[in-house]
């Protein structure tokens, strides 16, 4: 063969490989991440003793999710008062949500393993030990209760998810995406998780996005929840059926979760001039987000845009149908109603991609969108009433209780900052606050944190002040005791 040859030959491998690596770089890798699946079955355990957690009613049977529902039958058995407690404990560190959760055992080693595959990316120290903490405890519940076993003993309802899913995944449509946002991805990973409980409806969802770095390049994840509810069987070895087979919603879960990937990445150096705007949060989607699990200001801005995209996308597809579906969707049904607002500053991306070469370059524009809104106006788009009423609260409280904070979803009271907000002294055991709300008002009173927050006659512990004002109001509380 002439060196001639031999260089032509190379050069035709080397093109062949870089052909396969570009593919595997937009092909979704469909997985079991027995980490997450064990948190899952702990979220049910905390909704069954609170009643409810999250989206996730803790109250009605389950047995359209074959595998979370065998799963809670397991746990019956025993005594999970342990673990309830650490997650409760954990949850009032990171806020009710469930990012950091999924980001955080997703980096950890499978378990029984310890340690982490991937560095903890959290800047807020107390809620990295905390999430480090509860991985652990975690791991320890996974240890004591066999799951390990549990989880085997059920491949073939796992393997038959994860089935499902790779033969309804559009094929190139990772390659779409990255074309779209201007970015590209090292690897795309689905995980299934028939262990996720959500409301029963004829289709329902859960997913949650979350990406991480390796020292080879970007990874995006997706968890998903079942989506399709099933005829309860006698045994779990008689399903032919997983939950997953439903061809839209695994094409809808792939373009917003990885969306999240795309677009998250460069959300969180903007959170602070996100969270300038926080008022519409308290003031306004509150009452709409909290159910939803996004009552944190910059992920609830986080979920407009991503789903934003999507419709953007099924359009740059040529499926009008699809993105005036997401439309009723998002807007109407889940009250995402800057969505309108961010699809117009998206069409100038799209119309303008040789200045705008990628997503990133873009968002500083995308966002001013919240500056160009106000608290009014989202209100009336969510229907909600724009009237403001006073308020007159008289405290009573133990002695020697010193100084004394409210705070709630009116900016007038912190927006839920415990230390913002001092009621007046009026007595050894008296304070007292006038202030501005809308109807709709929450709130808590604590001595100036979390830590300290106190426990109102009347009010379960734990619990926000609820009312709905039509008035000018004078309200009396008393202090039971506050938080040691």
């Amino acid at each position: 063969m002439t060196l001639k040859m031999i260089y032509k030959s190379t050069l035709i491998l080397l093109m062949f490989l870089f052909a396969i690596n570009l593919k595997s770089q937009s092909k979704v890798d469909v997985e079991f991440n027995p980490n997450i699946a064990t948190y899952s079955i702990v979220e049910y355990l905390v909704a069954k003793e609170q009643g409810r957690l999250f989206y996730i009613d803790g109250k009605t049977d389950i047995g359209y999710l074959p595998l979370a529902d065998l799963a809670n039958k397991e746990m019956e058995k025993y005594d999970n008062s342990k673990i309830i407690k650490a997650m409760q404990d954990y949850l009032k560190v990171a806020g009710q949500q469930q990012d950091l959760s999924y980001q955080v055992l997703l980096k950890h080693n499978i378990f029984p393993a310890k340690g982490y595959a991937y560095p903890i990316e959290e800047n807020d120290i107390a809620k990295k030990e905390s999430v480090e903490k509860f991985a652990e405890q975690l791991r320890e519940f996974y240890i004591e209760r066999n799951l390990g076993k549990f989880f085997k003993d059920q491949s073939h309802f796992i393997e038959g998810a994860k089935n499902e899913v790779r033969k309804n995944i559009p094929p190139s449509y990772m390659t779409k995406m990255e074309k779209y946002y201007g970015a590209k991805f090292l690897a795309y990973r689905f995980y299934v998780n028939p262990f996720d409980v959500l409301p029963y409806s004829e289709v329902f969802w859960h997913g949650n996005g979350p990406m991480f770095k390796s020292d080879k390049g970007q990874i995006a994840n997706m968890i998903s929840s079942a989506y399709v509810p099933l005829e309860k069987k006698n045994n779990i070895k008689d399903y032919k059926e997983f939950g997953f087979n439903h061809p839209e919603t695994t094409n809808f879960l792939i373009t917003h979760e990885f969306g999240h990937s795309f677009v998250n990445q460069y959300l969180g150096q903007y959170e602070s001039k996100i969270n300038q705007s926080n008022n519409l949060m308290s003031e306004a989607f509150i009452g709409k987000m909290d159910g939803q699990g996004y009552s944190y200001w910059p992920s609830c801005v986080g979920e407009h845009i991503v789903r934003t995209g999507e419709i953007r996308i099924a359009l740059a597809n040529g499926n009008p149908q699809l993105a005036e579906k997401l439309r009723k969707q998002h807007i109407q049904e889940n009250s995402f109603v800057l969505i309108p607002e961010f699809e117009k500053k998206m069409a100038e991306y799209e119309n303008n991609r040789k200045k705008y070469k990628s997503f990133k370059d873009f968002v500083p524009e995308l966002l001013t969108v919240l500056d160009e809104t106000s608290v009014e106006k989202v209100r009336e788009k969510l229907g909600l009433p724009n009237e403001k009423y006073q308020i007159t609260l008289t405290l009573t409280v133990p002695e020697n209780s010193g100084d004394v904070y409210i705070t709630g979803n009116q900016s007038t009271i912190g927006n839920w900052n415990p230390r913002v907000i001092k009621l007046n002294k009026t007595s050894e055991t008296t304070r007292q606050i006038t202030f501005k709300t809308y109807q709709d008002l929450r709130f808590k009173l604590t001595k100036g944190s979390w830590d300290t927050e106190g426990n109102v006659d009347g009010i379960d512990e734990g619990k926000d002040v609820s009312l709905t004002i039509d008035k000018d109001t004078t309200l009396n509380y008393t202090i039971k005791n506050w938080k040691q």
